[in-house]
């Protein structure tokens, strides 16, 4: 069976799609790679139709179904009751005690965040999406042909899917956490064998997605964007016992589950930002301004809220564990890309063994989908995960094609993995452009940038000079997987780059700008021979000029773009940034020995 995953929200982020043949993955790719905008919020995902069907050689007639993920069936009836109960408990009773005028003059803005959720039942109504989906088609080249019919799958067991089936594991406890998925927030499943049951789910306005992404805007970043930058911050503060007091009132670990306190997001009056309410500002002060200098308490809170974070995802992996009767533990969601979070759960939860699905965010759901479909039509999609390339890639002749066309003066070398392992030595910053493009939002040696970790300077060097992004911002390093055990603290096999490790003191010195200098971790890519060879050797050449078996790894692009995916991409990022040379298939580019062909 052919099956089409798609995920595609009218108004959020990471649209994407995949293609499954009788449940084997042939390809994968997100919209924003393609057209070149960053999360690609409100676009459908053609151009990823197309790719995906054209990588599996079919037209949309050979497609079976199509699978969502995102059960837009829900919006018919059960949404819009579920936010009129919602409406009514948060804006009319209050909290248990207060009288009706009390509460009226205290939570006058109290429903707001539910009252703007009913515009989603026009824009999650089946009718809408699946009109959305021809307009979609006949963008991708598909205009007149028959669409196949629309699955709606709900987002949390898309989640689920996604994580557990491309595991290994035979069972395991899944855990799925992000800011919300049709009404859900957080839910916990057992998978054994080809079957997954929910058993707890939590809903809105219980969301670590909502809490960690309030706090990101509070600190003068986007939501569903930065907040990665808030996890990066947050080893900066310190334990502040009042900041630490006002945090736990917003979230509190429950039996097997968390609260957040909704009057601190979405339902209250919100003045200063859309993810967090005025509430915060009176609690925390002032929000950061726009060019302001982190102060103390900006740090102190980071670490708070990332702590908070790391304490509730312990709590409810410690649950899951207990509930499916696994020592293995699936993570999927938004809330599974905090590295920090994961590497603080492999250390200290109770699961003996983690997968941490690479693609957690909701792009990953297009797959998810289309593998829990697949499973109940009688595929059965399961298999272990080892590598996400699953992108666009291209050939020397098509490369050379783009060079020429670009008047780049290049050269052709055979000896593509030496020769960049000795310009990453010499402290160049190194363009490495090969293979298909990986998946997820981490760079793993297909489209990625790379440097020497040793180099106490460099951190600072591609951070000013490269990636144009506040100089505090941490690297991460690619780890040849044979040297895990020396360069890492309770190391375990981490080949999507998603959880933090500590580093032994003895290895400071070698990777010092590929780790978090302020608590000594690192979220490395440990880098199999088997499923990269040529970045495996390419690391190995550098382990043998320099003894040190890892490289300083950072996405192949700048600020506010996405991951490059074309060689016209990477030669846009390569001329606009300070990079030193560009290895694209077996082609260099050397802005030192090369001048442009005039």
């Amino acid at each position: 069976m052919n099956i089409l995953g798609i995920i595609y929200h009218p108004e959020f982020a990471h649209p994407s799609a995949c293609l499954l043949k009788d449940g084997k993955l042939i390809s994968f790719i997100e919209e924003e790679r393609l057209i070149r905008v960053k999360q690609a919020s409100g676009y459908f995902p053609s151009k990823s139709v197309a790719f995906c069907l054209k990588q599996g050689g079919l037209d949309l007639n050979d497609v079976d179904l199509i699978a969502v993920g995102w059960d837009s069936n829900y919006y018919k009836v059960k949404y819009p009751l579920f936010l009129m109960r919602s409406f009514l408990k948060f804006k009319l009773f209050g909290k248990k005690g207060n009288s009706l005028k009390k509460i009226s003059k205290g939570r006058k803005n109290l429903g707001s965040g539910v009252i703007s959720g009913f515009k989603d039942i026009l824009n999650y109504h089946p009718k809408n999406i699946e009109q959305n989906i021809v307009f979609g088609l006949n963008d991708a080249g598909y205009a007149g042909q028959k669409i196949p019919p629309v699955i709606y799958v709900k987002h949390h067991y898309a989640h689920a899917a996604s994580a557990y089936y491309s595991s290994g594991f035979e069972d395991s406890a899944i855990l799925v956490f992000d800011g919300h998925g049709e009404n859900s927030t957080i839910t916990i499943w057992s998978g054994k064998e080809k079957k997954i049951k929910l058993l707890k789910e939590i809903s809105i306005p219980n969301s670590l997605g909502w809490f960690y992404s309030a706090f990101t805007e509070y600190l003068g970043w986007g939501p569903n964007e930065g907040e990665v930058k808030l996890m990066g911050l947050a080893p900066f503060g310190k334990q502040n016992p009042e900041i630490k007091k006002l945090v736990d009132e917003v979230v509190v670990l429950t039996d097997n589950g968390v609260k957040i306190n909704p009057e601190y997001l979405f339902y209250n009056k919100r003045t200063y930002g859309y993810f967090y309410s005025d509430l915060i500002v009176e609690k925390f002060g002032p929000p950061k301004k726009k060019g302001e200098e982190f102060t103390q308490h900006h740090k102190d809170l980071a670490f708070a809220v990332q702590s908070k974070l790391e304490e509730a995802g312990i709590h409810l992996a410690n649950a899951a564990v207990k509930m499916a009767g696994s020592a293995n533990l699936c993570l999927s969601g938004g809330v599974a890309l905090n590295c920090k979070m994961n590497g603080e759960i492999h250390k200290h939860s109770n699961a003996k063994e983690m997968f941490v699905q690479p693609i957690s965010h909701d792009a990953g759901v297009s797959l998810g989908a289309a593998m829990a479909i697949a499973m109940e039509k009688g595929d059965d999609p399961r298999y272990k995960m080892d590598h996400v390339y699953f992108g666009t890639s291209f050939t020397d002749a098509q490369i050379e094609k783009v060079l020429v066309r670009n008047k780049v003066n290049f050269e052709k070398r055979k000896d593509i993995t030496k020769y960049g392992a000795k310009k990453i030595k010499d402290g160049k910053i190194v363009g490495w452009f090969q293979g298909a493009m990986e998946a997820g939002p981490r760079a793993l040696g297909g489209r990625s940038i790379l440097a020497d970790p040793s180099d106490p300077d460099m951190k600072d060097k591609v951070n000013d000079f490269v990636k144009f992004r506040e100089n505090w911002r941490p690297f991460a390093l690619s780890l040849l997987e044979e040297y895990k055990d020396k360069y890492l603290k309770k190391p375990a096999d981490s080949p999507f780059m998603i959880m933090a490790f500590d580093v032994p003191e003895d290895k400071y010195k070698e990777i010092q700008s590929a780790m978090h200098w302020i608590d000594n971790t690192t979220r490395p890519q440990t880098v199999s021979k088997k499923t990269n060879k040529i970045y495996w050797e390419v690391i190995d050449e550098f382990r043998k000029i320099s003894g040190i078996p890892g490289v300083l790894n950072t996405s192949f692009n700048i600020k506010g773009e996405p991951i490059v995916s074309s060689p016209e991409d990477a030669l846009r990022c390569f001329y606009g940034t300070g990079m030193d040379v560009l290895i694209i298939g077996n082609f260099v580019i050397d802005k030192e020995k090369c001048k442009p062909v005039r």
